[in-house]
Formats: C-alpha cells, sequence, structure tokens
C-alpha cells in the first residue's frame, strides 16, 4: 500500500508537470516564432511486473512549420521550411555569445544594426567596406560617396556570384542643368555640340551603359572584353595642295556636300563666305594655306567659303545623329593627299591647310555600336553629282562582360563630366593686331603655369613645379616672341629647358610638365588648353600672364618679372567639353565567405551615402537591400543556420536556443541555399494550439485528480490496516 502511494505521488508530479508545460503554450500562444512543446510520459522501474508509477522522460519542441502572416512591416521577416536566424548577445567589448531563433520581429538599432526585439543583433555576412579607390568611379575627386546632389539615377543592379553578391550603381548631378553649348564661333568644325545634343548623347550611353549591366547581371560569369568606337573618314574634293590644281566641286549658292549616316541622309548647302586674314590664327592668308603660295589669284573667298561648308556638315552631324562627334582632320601618313588610305593617321584640326582637303573625322561615343556609312557626294546644282569618298579606320568592337561594362561606363562619365577648356581668343591673347602693310603679329613675351589636381598624389600641385621641396614650389614656362597661336600651343605641348619662379629666379628642371596633365591646340585661331584623354575629369586653373614691354624681355622674363599681367581666359567659350556634370559608380560587395557579422543599416555608416536611411527589403535568399532615391544596395545577407538535430537546442527564453553537444554546431551555406526561404513583410506565428491545449488541461486535471484518488485510497486502506492491529 505504501507503493501505491508513492505510485500516485509520481503521477502527481508528471501531470503537474504536463500542466505546467500546456500552460507555457497557452502563454506562448501570441509568441512570434515560437514552437510549442509536448511532454514525454514514461512508466517507473517495474518489481513483480508491477510498475512503480510515471516519470517525464522530456519535454520535447515540436519544431513544426508555424503559420505564416503577412504584416507590411519592412523589417519582419519570417522562414519558411528549416533553419534559425542566428543572433548575438553583444556586450560592450564586442564579445558574445550566439544564440539561434524562429522570431524574425527584427528592427534597425540605435547603432544601425538589424536587431532583435530583445537588441540582440542579428547575425550575417555584412558588406565588405568600400574602398574609395577601387570600387568608387568619381569624376568629382572631393566626393567618394553618393550625395543629394547626385539626382539622376542612370542604373543599379545586383549581381549575383557564386560566393559573393555585388551591387553596381551609377548616378549623376542634374547635368540638364549644367550643359551649355560649345561655342560655335570657337568650335565649329572641330566637334561642337548643342546642349540639346550633349542631353542626347548622354541619354543614349546611358541607355548603352544600362544594357551592359543587364547583361552582366543576367549572365555574371561571362567573358570580359573592352569595347571600342567606331572610327570614319568621308572627304569630298577640293583643292589638291600637292599638285596646284583645282579639283573642287562645290563652288556657289545652291551646290550641296551631304552624307548617308544609316540610311539618313545629312546635307549642308555651300556656306558663301568673305575670307578675313588669317582666319586659322597662324599668321597666312586662307589661299597662302591652301597651295602654299599665292597661285590661286581671288582664291581666299572661295577656300573659306568651301572651309565654312564642310565645317557646317561636321557641325550638323555632331547635333543631329546621336552619338556621334564629328570635326575636320589632317592627314599624314599616306601617298596622295587627295584620296582617304589605309595608312593615313588623322588627327584633328583647323588649319585651313588642313580643312581645305575637305576630309570630316566621325566617331562614335558609344562603345561597341557601330554606324553605317552608304554614300557621300557634292551636289552641283540641281542634276550633277560628284562622288567622295569614305571609309573606316577603326571598326566597333562589341565587347563583352565587366570589360564592355567599364568602357560604356568611361564613355558615359566623359559626356558628362567632359574636358576642362579654357580658351583664349586672339584678342584675349593681345596677338589681334597685324601690322597692316606687313601682315606680322607683334611679338609678344608670356607665362604660363597653373595648379591642377594630380589623381597619383590625391592633391592640387603647380605645374610646372619642383617636387623637391613641400608644397611644390610653383613654376612657368616661358613664351618669348610668340605671334602666332601655335608658338604658345608648341611651349605648352613640349618641355623646356628653363623654368621661372614668380620671383624671376630661372629654374633648369621641373618635375611636373604641363604636356604630363594638359594639352594645347589651336582651334579656329584660338588657344584652346584642356586636359587629356586620360585625366578628362580633373580641373585646373591656369595663370598666363603678358609682358608689358616685349621689346626688353626678349631674353627671358628675369629683369621684368613683376611687369607681367594676368590674362584671363575667355568666359564666354571657355567651358567643358561634356556637360559639366559628374558622375560617379559605386560597387559594394557582400562575401559570403567571410565570417559571421553584425548587418550594418545605415547608409553613412556603410559610405554609400550622406543619408542614412533607405527602404529596407529581404529577399528569399536573405540578402538584404537598402533602396534609396531609385537606387537599391545590396548591404548585407541575413545567414540561416541548420542544425542536425534541432531538438537538442537548449531553449533559454526570449525566444532563443542555445546550441549543445547534442544539437551540434551551426551549419551556414551560401546563399542559405539549403535552408528554408526567407518571406520579407511576414512573421512566423506561435505554433501553440490554443484549443489542443484547453483539452489537454481537462486531460491532465483528471488525471491529476485521478492520482490523487488513487493516493487517498491508499491512505484510507492504510489507516483501515492500522486501526485493525490497535
Amino acid at each position: 500500500m505504501i507503493g501505491a502511494l508513492w505510485t500516485g505521488i509520481s503521477g502527481l508530479s508528471s501531470h503537474q508537470t504536463a500542466l505546467d508545460n500546456e500552460s507555457h503554450n497557452i502563454a506562448n500562444v501570441n509568441t512570434v516564432g515560437y514552437k510549442s512543446s509536448r511532454i514525454s510520459f514514461a512508466d517507473q522501474m517495474y518489481q513483480d511486473r508491477i510498475g512503480k508509477g510515471s516519470k517525464i522522460l522530456d519535454a520535447e519542441k515540436l519544431y513544426v512549420q508555424g503559420n505564416l502572416k503577412t504584416t507590411g512591416v519592412n523589417y519582419d521577416v519570417a522562414i519558411s521550411g528549416d533553419g534559425f536566424f542566428t543572433v548575438k548577445n553583444t556586450t560592450s567589448s564586442g564579445s558574445g555569445e550566439n544564440y539561434y531563433t524562429r522570431a524574425g520581429n527584427f528592427r534597425m538599432g540605435d547603432n544601425g544594426t538589424l536587431q532583435d526585439a530583445a537588441g540582440n543583433e542579428v547575425q550575417g555576412w555584412a558588406m565588405r567596406v568600400i574602398d574609395t579607390d577601387k570600387d568608387v568611379i568619381s569624376t568629382d575627386p572631393n566626393n567618394k560617396r553618393i550625395t543629394d546632389d547626385y539626382t539622376k539615377l542612370l542604373s543599379s543592379k545586383v549581381i549575383k556570384y557564386a560566393s559573393q553578391v555585388e551591387t553596381i550603381t551609377a548616378k549623376a548631378t542634374d547635368y540638364n542643368k549644367t550643359a551649355r553649348a560649345d561655342s560655335s564661333t570657337v568650335f565649329t568644325g572641330a566637334g561642337a555640340k548643342t546642349k540639346a545634343a550633349k542631353v542626347t548623347d548622354i541619354e543614349n550611353l546611358v541607355a548603352n551603359y544600362a544594357s551592359w549591366l543587364q547583361k552582366l547581371q543576367d549572365d555574371p560569369y561571362v567573358g570580359s572584353a573592352s569595347s571600342t568606337s567606331q572610327v570614319s573618314q568621308i572627304n569630298f574634293k577640293s583643292f589638291d595642295s600637292l599638285g596646284g590644281t583645282d579639283s573642287g566641286a562645290i563652288s556657289k549658292d545652291g551646290d550641296s556636300i551631304y552624307v548617308y549616316i544609316d540610311g539618313e541622309k545629312i546635307s549642308q548647302e555651300f556656306v558663301s563666305v568673305t575670307a578675313t586674314y588669317d582666319i586659322d590664327g597662324d599668321g597666312n592668308t586662307a589661299a597662302d594655306d591652301a597651295s602654299g603660295s599665292t597661285t590661286y589669284a581671288d582664291a581666299d573667298n572661295l577656300v573659306a567659303s568651301r572651309i565654312a561648308t564642310y565645317k557646317a556638315l561636321a557641325d550638323k552631324i555632331s547635333e543631329e545623329v546621336p552619338g556621334l562627334r564629328a570635326y575636320m582632320v589632317s592627314e599624314t601618313g599616306g601617298t596622295n593627299d587627295d584620296v582617304l588610305e589605309d595608312d593615313d593617321i588623322f588627327k584633328l584640326s583647323t588649319k585651313d591647310s588642313d580643312m581645305i582637303k575637305g576630309i570630316i573625322q566621325i566617331e562614335s561615343l558609344i562603345p561597341g555600336v557601330s554606324f553605317d556609312i552608304s554614300e557621300v557626294g557634292e551636289e552641283i546644282g540641281n542634276n550633277n553629282k560628284v562622288a567622295g569618298g569614305f571609309q573606316t579606320s577603326s571598326a566597333a568592337n562589341a565587347g563583352e562582360g565587366v570589360g564592355a561594362l567599364n568602357s560604356a561606363r568611361d564613355a558615359l562619365a566623359r559626356a558628362i563630366s567632359g574636358k576642362q577648356q579654357d580658351v583664349y581668343t586672339l584678342a584675349d591673347l593681345g596677338l589681334d593686331n597685324p601690322n597692316t602693310t606687313s601682315g606680322a603679329l607683334t611679338a609678344q613675351d608670356f607665362l604660363y603655369g597653373m595648379t591642377i589636381y594630380d589623381k597619383e598624389l590625391d592633391k592640387i600641385i603647380p605645374v610646372p613645379g619642383d617636387n623637391t621641396t613641400s608644397p611644390a614650389t610653383p613654376l612657368s614656362i616661358f613664351v618669348n616672341d610668340a605671334t602666332t597661336v601655335d608658338d604658345i600651343v608648341d611651349a605648352i605641348n613640349n618641355p623646356q629647358t628653363e623654368y621661372f619662379q614668380d620671383d624671376g629666379t630661372s629654374v633648369a628642371n621641373s618635375s611636373f610638365q604641363l604636356s604630363d596633365y594638359v594639352v594645347a591646340k589651336n582651334i579656329n585661331g584660338n588657344l584652346v588648353i584642356e586636359t587629356k584623354d586620360e585625366n578628362y575629369d580633373v580641373e585646373f586653373s591656369g595663370s598666363l600672364k603678358i609682358s608689358d614691354n616685349a621689346a626688353t624681355d626678349s631674353g627671358g622674363p628675369l629683369l621684368t618679372i613683376a611687369n607681367y599681367t594676368p590674362r584671363d581666359k575667355n568666359n564666354d567659350y571657355s567651358g567643358r567639353q561634356g556637360a559639366g556634370a559628374e558622375f560617379i559608380q559605386m560597387v559594394t560587395t557582400i562575401n559570403q565567405t567571410s565570417t559571421q557579422d553584425s548587418l550594418q543599416l545605415k547608409l553613412d555608416a556603410l559610405g554609400i551615402s550622406d543619408s542614412a536611411f533607405g527602404e529596407f527589403s529581404v529577399d528569399s535568399t536573405g540578402l538584404i537591400t537598402m533602396k534609396q532615391d531609385g537606387a537599391s544596395f545590396a548591404i548585407g545577407q541575413i545567414s540561416l543556420s541548420l542544425f542536425n538535430n534541432n531538438r537538442g537546442l537548449e531553449p533559454v527564453g526570449d525566444n532563443n536556443y542555445a546550441k549543445t553537444n547534442e544539437s551540434g554546431d551551426p551549419i551556414y551555406s551560401k546563399n542559405n541555399e539549403n535552408t528554408g526561404k526567407i518571406e520579407n513583410k511576414t512573421l512566423e506565428l506561435s505554433t501553440a494550439d490554443l484549443s489542443e491545449s484547453l483539452v489537454n488541461l481537462m486531460v491532465f486535471q483528471r488525471a491529476f485528480e485521478a492520482n490523487a484518488k488513487s493516493i487517498t485510497t491508499s491512505d484510507e486502506l492504510l489507516n483501515t490496516l492500522i486501526n485493525l492491529k490497535r
């Protein structure tokens, strides 16, 4: 009978535990991600085939899928399938213990990290720190992050590789506001673009860049090859400067020249002009330039008119055909100046002697995109045609992969920013007063130097400059007895043997040469100083000075350095070849072979943007993106952990579990490919079933009462036996 008492007591204990467990399930019926538990009863040891009651083997968690509820809250995430979120209880020292949970009611913490409701930091593959030298391409050297000034989203794509995820985003400042037309006075025939043409070119380049970025997203493992641009030439019959004969066709109003590009006819009527002295600033008349002599009497007006017509057609091509730039060129290297040949070398030139050959070079601003020239000619009156020539000296190569994308990016950045061009007219240079008798220009002495940003040194330096001192010593080149623009051009483009400090001290060497950073050109008789192709986006500040008394300075500026007067560039004509806006491309990277870490969400803390916040979202693989002003940045990836034995996890409260020897260590896979899927704006509900729990409570209550009855019954029998003994 005493055994019956103990058996009943064991039943009371077991069912009390069962009641505790079921009460716990009922209490957590609304707990996010809660997994209900059940009691496993077992009978106890037997004696003479009679058992000694019941015991609790385990209060086991039931890791079944809970119902998913769409909440619409950005930071809510749920797991559909197997796996656990990893959270870290981080201490002030940065150390902490990892826990595992199914509760995805997350939020952004005060420090910007993704956290659970208890303040534990969610773990995953964090975004790699941005390397501003490698990950950021910016035309503004002072800016390496996306600011509010970049209002134009050019494209943004997430590229997924086997073990890493990249986001490539390109933006620009408002090029519609900064773009301005190239001066037709200065740049006619030299690739001049109107404001509308510049904006149209940019829009075509944006589409090309976006298409390559889309292709890379579709196939990130395609090979890499750079794209190249098509370059073609067309020419018309004109003065033969070698043969001394006039083989030209157009000569009067009503005549015209034309070219068919991609099936569209671009035509230019004869432009009749009256020649002026030295229209290209080289000291010769137009007829002298064309023939090398005065063989052609009264030929100046016809030469000037034909040149004006050729330049007008080049300007029309640049303006009317999106993505093309056309300009007059010189021709060297061939054997026949009147015929286009494969071994010809062409270079932009607005010298009369070059332009009168009637050669226009047309290049595509969009790498890899070809254009078709089908016919070139001159129309004389209404019926007669004289065929011109055309050839392609460099065919377009489409390229592929990252190489093609980089080519498209560079072309787009050049169009958005463009080279700085400082323009000085003959009047600005003081070379516009020729001798009315001899035609000679008054000789002038000049000093020129500048400051410019050096990308490799990452600072502004004077050029020419002496790098042996810190800071570098500013120097200037000396141009002695200049009578033409070409004299100044040659001095700037060729290293000098002597340089001068502001105090007139002569220096033999210079660490920085002007020709390393800028190139000077004579364009239509104007001095144009512009940045080179490799540093097109760099700003410079030029300093041009002219001597007040050239006659005493013929030996150099040493004696009268104080008498040099600054000459300002012509602000009406100076500017940028492109739209004068700024371009930035940023690449962010998530490396899935890195160790687990907390996930930072603030874009300013990540070095992406000046503005911290964006629209948070998570895809089915756990990839976190923050969308800001249309651009989506992949900034981290939530990792899901798997265990060999989920039931071996130890519940520790706050919806968390701790690993044990029985559960084993967590297992992670790239892109969470072996786990369940993640649902955004969704929570997993508790698996506790209120109806089932209430039924269980009644069952356990009746069992508890029955066990109590067995105890009282045994007690009564025991008392009866004791009374019998008495």
